[in-house]
C-alpha cells in the first residue's frame, strides 16, 4: 500500500497530471453512465406500460371470436379468479368546441374494481372519464359529459340517442391514449340505453389468485373456458411494441460500447501521458530496485481505482438524470406519440453489475496490451528517455 502511494504521487505531481487524471474519470464515467441511463430507461418504458396496462386490464382479457356473448357463457371459471363483464361500445363525446369519438364501457364497479387497480364510482346517471379526455374539453368534477351513441332498437335506427351524465371521476391509467378516449358508465345502464339482452358482454377481464403463477393461470384458462373464447395476457395489445423496445436495448446497449471504448483510450491516453512524461522517475526507481512486476502491479491498480471512481461517478450521474427524468416537466415526453407522458429509469442489480464488469473487462483488457508495449522498453532506454 506505501510503494502504491508513494508511485501515485509521482504520476499526480503537476496541475496537468491531475487534470488528465480527473478528465479521464470524468469522461470515463459519464459513458458508463450513458449506457446505465439506456438501460434504465428502455427497462423503464418497459415495465411502467406493463404496470399501466395491468392497472386497467387486470391480469387476462377474454373476448369471444363471435363478439357478443352473455355473462353467463363464462360461470365454469374456477372460484380463485375475479371476473369483470365489460359491454364495450363507441361512441362520441360532445363538447361545447369539440367532438371526441370515445370508447365506452360498461362496467359492474363492484367486480371492475376488484378485478383492476382502477377505482371508479358510479351510478346511473354518472361517468368516469380518463385525466387527458377531461383536459381536453376543460372538464372538472361535477360537470356534465354528452355522450351520442347508436341504438340497437328499430325504432332509433338512424339516429343518434344523446344522454348526459355527471363527471363524478376523472381517472389516470398512465397511457395515453387510454386516458384521452376511455370512458365508464354504468353497464346495466348502458344495456337499456342500447337496447341490448339483459347480460351482454364483448370483453371480460379476469383477475387471478395470488398463488397461481401466470402461466398456470392463462393453461387453466385457456382449457375450462368455450372454445369459442380467447386467452390474451394484459401486454397483449402493446405486444409489439414492448418486442421492439427489448430488441432496440440490445442493439442500442452493444453500439454505445463504442463510447465505452472511446473513454477507455482516454484513460490509456492519461497512462502513456504520464509515462511519457515521467519515465525518468519510474526507470530510475527500478534502477534503485522496483521491479517490474510490482510496477505493472501499480498501473492495473491504478486503472482499477479509476475504472472505481468512474463506475461511482456513472452512478451518481444516473440517479441525477432520472430524477431529472420523473420530475422536472422539461422532460415530459408527447404522450400521443410515445404512448407514456413520462418515463423514469429502472435498473436493477442486475444491470448495474453487467454495466460495470463490463467496463471493466474493456480497461483491463486494453491496459494490458498497454504494459505488453511498456515492458519491451529497457532500462537505459527509459534512463534516456529514448522512446520510439
Amino acid at each position: 500500500m506505501g510503494s502504491f502511494l508513494s508511485l501515485f504521487k509521482v504520476i499526480v505531481e503537476g496541475k496537468s497530471s491531475k487534470r488528465f487524471l480527473l478528465a479521464s474519470i470524468l469522461s470515463f464515467g459519464f459513458s458508463i453512465s450513458v449506457i446505465l441511463s439506456t438501460i434504465g430507461l428502455m427497462d423503464g418504458f418497459e415495465h411502467t406500460l406493463r404496470f399501466s396496462l395491468k392497472k386497467s386490464n387486470s391480469d387476462f382479457i377474454i373476448t369471444s371470436r363471435n363478439g357478443f356473448f352473455l355473462d353467463t357463457e363464462l360461470k365454469n371459471l374456477n372460484k380463485g379468479y375475479v371476473l369483470a363483464s365489460i359491454l364495450q361500445t363507441e361512441a362520441f363525446a360532445v363538447g361545447k368546441n369539440s367532438n371526441r369519438g370515445i370508447l365506452l364501457k360498461g362496467i359492474n364497479p363492484i367486480n371492475f374494481n376488484q378485478a383492476t387497480n382502477l377505482d371508479i364510482d358510479i351510478d346511473e346517471k354518472s361517468i368516469c372519464i380518463g385525466k387527458v379526455l377531461a383536459e381536453s374539453f376543460k372538464l372538472k368534477l361535477g360537470d356534465e359529459l354528452t355522450l351520442a351513441l347508436s341504438s340497437n332498437r328499430k325504432r332509433d335506427q338512424g339516429s343518434a340517442i344523446l344522454k348526459s351524465f355527471k363527471i363524478t371521476k376523472i381517472i389516470e391509467h398512465g397511457i395515453y391514449e387510454k386516458d384521452l378516449r376511455f370512458a365508464y358508465v354504468d353497464k346495466d345502464f348502458l344495456i337499456s340505453i342500447l337496447g341490448y339482452r339483459q347480460g351482454t358482454t364483448n370483453k371480460a377481464l379476469i383477475k387471478k389468485s395470488k398463488d397461481m403463477s401466470f402461466e398456470q393461470a392463462q393453461f387453466d384458462l385457456e382449457n375450462n373456458i368455450p372454445e369459442q373464447f380467447e386467452v390474451q395476457p394484459f401486454w397483449s395489445e402493446y405486444k409489439t411494441l414492448i418486442d421492439a423496445v427489448e430488441v432496440e436495448k440490445n442493439s442500442i446497449t452493444a453500439i454505445l460500447q463504442i463510447i465505452v471504448i472511446v473513454a477507455v483510450f482516454n484513460v490509456l491516453a492519461f497512462v502513456i501521458f504520464i509515462f511519457e512524461k515521467k519515465a525518468q522517475d519510474f526507470f530510475l526507481l527500478r534502477a534503485m530496485g522496483l521491479s517490474l512486476k510490482k510496477l505493472n502491479r501499480f498501473w492495473l491498480s491504478l486503472l482499477a481505482l479509476i475504472w472505481f471512481f468512474s463506475a461511482i461517478l456513472a452512478i451518481i450521474l444516473t440517479h441525477l438524470f432520472n430524477f431529472a427524468l420523473s420530475d422536472l416537466n422539461i422532460f415530459q415526453i408527447p404522450g400521443d406519440i410515445y404512448v407514456l407522458n413520462k418515463l423514469s429509469l429502472i435498473l436493477d442489480v442486475q444491470d448495474y453489475l453487467g454495466v460495470l464488469f463490463i467496463s471493466f473487462l474493456w480497461i483491463m483488457i486494453i491496459g494490458l496490451l498497454l504494459l505488453s508495449r511498456m515492458k519491451q522498453k529497457s532500462l537505459l532506454a527509459g534512463l534516456r528517455q529514448e522512446f520510439r
